[in-house]
């Protein structure tokens, strides 16, 4: 939740105080709230741990698209944005992988260290790449009243939405961080008219090229996002997948990312309204498709194909719309475009878990009220309709 409620003022502050800067910055913080995380020995301390954690990725992560949208152009910006998903694929492949593998050999420790490791050394090697690269900084003045209600709010809602999912939520403590944070997103927007220098120029959300673009990234982080979640559950409840071997379920998934990816300038001269509705139609189909999973399904049958599917559309939704939404900054207000796209990207992948958890429980909680259906198979079916709502959000 802070990693979502951080990105757009992550990105505001790239643009301020510029974007290989808070790049840096972003990787220092990961590393710290990192070993924090692995140190701890109280569950406090390993939630302010991840807290820090999310902070510095959310520094990070709306640096390093900004980055991207304010150095390449044309031919080989799609480039870049493609290497970029690619790698997104590459790291969600490993990280899924490692972090079971890890877990199973040398204790949940180890999978916080290795992200201490990582990045110290990108820390490192950034400081030779960057020094060919403007700092990209501007004149201007961070409204730091802004930053911390635009957080808070963000933070808080984020929680709430995400505490809608679990059955076991504090609905009194639920309610109440989903209204405090609408009442500081209200407090933040009327802040933003009150000052000459906000955050978020009023302007912006008049920008209709940069408004379709945030609303396509969060649709489509809305759909795929959850299905890595419900899935994971599906393998290990259903199917009786270890941890390791359900992560290791998704590997090809992630190597059809990287493989679509990298070919971006191929697919994008159809057009991009043209790549996203393909993108959507993959979703469509692969999300539709698992929907038809039962109790006794084959992997390499019934699970396997779909998820390649999804794999396929992932890169095209995602890679399209930050082009979409490049086309429509500003010069010097890449990292606030930057913010606004991670920002709706994390908040649909929020609110489509939320949505399929509560999908998912409903149904199930629905077919135990009629005593007529075994405990395993009213899990199994409220997956299935997660996943089908999925395919149709998508459609």
């Amino acid at each position: 939740t802070v990693f979502g409620g951080a990105l757009l003022v992550s990105g505001r502050m790239a643009d301020m105080l510029g974007r290989t800067r808070i790049f840096q910055a972003g990787l220092l913080v990961l590393a710290i709230g990192s070993a924090v995380s692995a140190m701890a020995s109280t569950p406090e301390l390993l939630i302010a741990g991840r807290a820090i954690q999310g902070l510095g990725s959310a520094l990070s992560a709306a640096a390093s698209l900004a980055l991207i949208l304010a150095t390449f152009e044309g031919e080989q910006r799609y480039k870049a944005l493609g290497l970029m998903a690619a790698m997104g694929g590459l790291g969600g492949a490993l990280g899924t992988f490692l972090g079971g593998a890890l877990t199973a050999w040398f204790g949940w420790r180890s999978t916080f260290w290795i992200s201490v490791l990582i990045p110290a050394l990108l820390l490192l090697y950034s400081f030779s790449v960057f020094s060919k690269f403007d700092k990209g900084a501007r004149q201007g003045r961070a409204d730091g009243l802004g930053a911390l209600l635009l957080i808070g709010g963000q933070t808080l809602l984020a929680w709430g939405i995400v505490q809608f999912g679990e059955t076991s939520s504090d609905a009194r403590a639920m309610g109440f961080a989903v209204i405090a944070g609408m009442a500081l997103l209200g407090a933040f927007l009327l802040r933003q008219k009150a000052i000459a220098h906000g955050l978020i120029p009023p302007v912006t959300w008049r920008n209709g090229g940069l408004m379709e673009a945030l609303l396509y990234a969060g649709i489509g982080q809305l759909v795929i996002f959850p299905m890595f979640f419900v899935g994971n559950l599906y393998l290990q409840s259903i199917l009786n997948f270890s941890p390791l071997a359900s992560g290791s379920a998704f590997l090809p998934l992630c190597g059809i990312v990287i493989l679509t990816a990298t070919n971006a300038g191929r697919w994008l001269r159809y057009g991009a309204r043209q790549s996203l509705a393909a993108g959507f139609a993959l979703v469509t189909v692969g999300l539709t498709w698992l929907s038809l999973v039962e109790m006794n399904s084959v992997y390499w049958l019934d699970i396997l194909g779909p998820t390649l599917l999804v794999g396929a559309g992932l890169p095209v939704i995602a890679i399209t719309t930050n082009i979409l939404g490049a086309q429509s900054a500003k010069i010097g207000e890449e990292g606030l475009t930057s913010g606004l796209l991670n920002t709706f990207q994390q908040f649909g992948a929020v609110i489509g878990l939320a949505a399929m958890i509560s999908t998912a429980n409903f149904y199930a909680a629905h077919l135990a009220g009629t005593g007529q259906t075994p405990a395993a198979t009213q899990l199994m079916n409220g997956y299935k309709m997660s996943f089908l709502l999925g395919g149709v959000v998508a459609a």
